[in-house]
């Protein structure tokens, strides 16, 4: 089964800083100011696997299983590719916040 790639924009950004636990700021500002920043960074620092993987896991709300079976991968490598980006994306965050 073949799946649609799904393309980052404003309002993915916006999902996945949720999801990283950047929504606390009431600074809009800061807040676009962060989205552009996790955007760039899903981008240039995750792999395409990890960044497949993370889409499917936090904007397609996939179960790991059913993103293992789509991607022909064991559902360990899924986690693992996820966690690893999710480290990433944490890092470059903590550069950024005050």
């Amino acid at each position: 089964m073949r799946r649609e790639r799904m393309f980052l924009d404003e309002e993915n950004a916006d999902l996945i800083a949720y999801s990283l636990s950047l929504h606390g700021a009431d600074n809009r500002p800061e807040r676009a100011r962060m989205k552009r920043i996790m955007m760039r960074a899903i981008r240039h620092e995750l792999t395409d696997r990890q960044r497949e993987c993370v889409t499917l896991y936090y904007l397609e709300g996939m179960k790991m299983k059913d993103i293992a079976d789509a991607l022909c991968l064991s559902k360990s490598t899924v986690s693992r590719h996820i966690q690893s980006a999710m480290r990433k994306l944490r890092k470059v965050a903590s550069y950024y916040q005050k």
